[in-house]
């Protein structure tokens, strides 16, 4: 049973790239942000869901990472599970033997145990993942609008270690055994290292989650009905909220749903007014938000605090909400940014 909330769960959706990480983001060169999906869409690109993702345009030889220092430690003997959702643009050009990590689980040192990342061998690039580098790999056609959602399964042991990686639910190359691991002190993501001087092009990740169990795919577009578990747009466009509940392991459990699409911390969309809120006053019950339908013009972004808390938001059908990768690009080309 997961864990609730997750141990970490990262969705970038507030357009900051390290809100969610114990260290601000390491990028001299200014090659990684946390773009709006208008943006994206001006390069035919579209998050993996809400309103942002996080992205990495790459520059030669530079390289970018935000570093947690709590969420992801596991020490010998124990397993993790980290998912995420990772798209490798159509524009991304490395050389022939190059790699570039784009997660990391690391140890004592900055010392690579489990890493997953991009590489090319001859004309083919490919999806890779081991202990330091390409132990197991997946061959890939760079593409604007592929998303893969990968889980890796990390026995964290001194000589015995295994690693298990899933793309798309399915197990790529077995079983990766007899590893050496040391005690998980942090994760990072980003264009962590690996760069040459002719690098370039566009690489995306969308939500990251870790946990004490199997996260397992995850739907991108849910039909009526989306779990919330950290601040994010659950439904980007015009939507008639049906339902919606919160609950949390205190009394202190609060939604608060905005009516837009292009939430900020640091913008204009930070000082709205609130169209739904809601609270729970019974540990780990569910409480209903309202029995109402309550319109939304833009969006519905939900934002949760209090001890562990989750929500649940549902719509009304039909609703003109983003269903697929070419609505992204087309409602992000024809809207204005704040509105």
């Amino acid at each position: 049973m997961c864990a609730y909330p997750f141990l970490h769960h990262s969705t970038w959706d507030d357009g900051v790239t390290d809100t969610e990480w114990d260290q601000s983001e390491t990028d001299t060169s200014n090659i990684m942000d946390a773009p709006h999906y208008k943006e994206l869409a001006r390069g035919g690109f579209a998050p993996w869901q809400g309103g942002h993702c996080l992205r990495m345009v790459l520059n030669g030889t530079a390289v970018s990472d935000v570093q947690e220092d709590t969420d992801f430690d596991t020490t010998t003997g124990n397993t993790i599970h980290i998912w995420f959702t990772v798209l490798i643009g159509a524009d991304l050009s490395i050389s022939d033997g190059d790699e570039i990590i784009l997660f990391a689980l690391q140890s004592s040192g900055s010392a690579n145990d489990v890493v997953f990342g991009v590489d090319r061998s001859g004309s083919q690039y490919r999806l890779f993942a081991g202990e330091t580098g390409a132990t197991n790999t997946l061959n890939i056609t760079r593409s604007n609008s592929r998303w893969y959602q990968i889980e890796l399964t990390a026995v964290i042991n001194a000589g015995a270690g295994t690693l298990d990686w899933y793309v798309d639910g399915n197990l790529i190359g077995g079983q990766m055994t007899g590893i050496t691991h040391a005690s998980i002190i942090q994760g990072l993501v980003g264009a962590i290292s690996g760069t040459a001087a002719n690098n370039a092009g566009t690489i995306l990740i969308g939500g990251l989650i870790a946990d004490d169990a199997r996260i397992f795919p995850r739907e991108r577009f849910p039909n009526e009905t989306f779990w919330v578990t950290r601040d994010q747009t659950a439904w980007v466009g015009p939507c008639t909220l049906d339902a919606a509940s919160v609950s949390g392991t205190s009394t202190n459990a609060v939604m608060t749903i905005l009516d837009t699409d292009i939430f900020t911390s640091t913008g204009t969309s930070f000082s709205r007014e609130p169209v739904v809120y809601v609270r729970n006053i019974t540990a780990n019950d569910q409480s209903p938000g309202f029995n109402t339908p309550v319109v939304f013009k833009k969006g519905a972004y939900v934002q949760l605090t209090g001890t562990n808390p989750q929500a649940w938001v549902s719509i009304k059908r039909p609703s003109d909400v983003v269903q697929s990768n070419a609505r992204y690009i087309s409602r992000g080309r024809g809207r204005k940014q704040y509105r």
